[in-house]
């Protein structure tokens, strides 16, 4: 019976074909679908549009906040 030694490490075709051997196919990205981007209704973009400026505002408005408390003490 034959031992591996403690400190060989394997190659890296070895790891490869390991690591090939115990995922699914599935789970290989070589096997996963591509999806295109989808087309947004105008609604949709509109209400996207919408957040992003709200996210941007509410930002400034936070680091305002931020501003003021630092600078309230003097």
């Amino acid at each position: 019976m034959k031992t591996a030694e403690p400190n060989s490490t394997p190659s890296k075709p070895t790891e490869t074909a390991w690591v090939h051997d115990v995922l699914e196919p599935d789970q290989l990205s070589g096997g996963k679908r591509r999806y295109e981007r989808c087309k947004l209704g105008k609604g949709t973009l509109i209400l996207f549009w919408g957040l992003r400026v709200y996210v941007v505002l509410m930002i400034c408005l936070v680091a305002l906040s931020v501003w003021n408390t630092l600078h309230a003490g003097k």
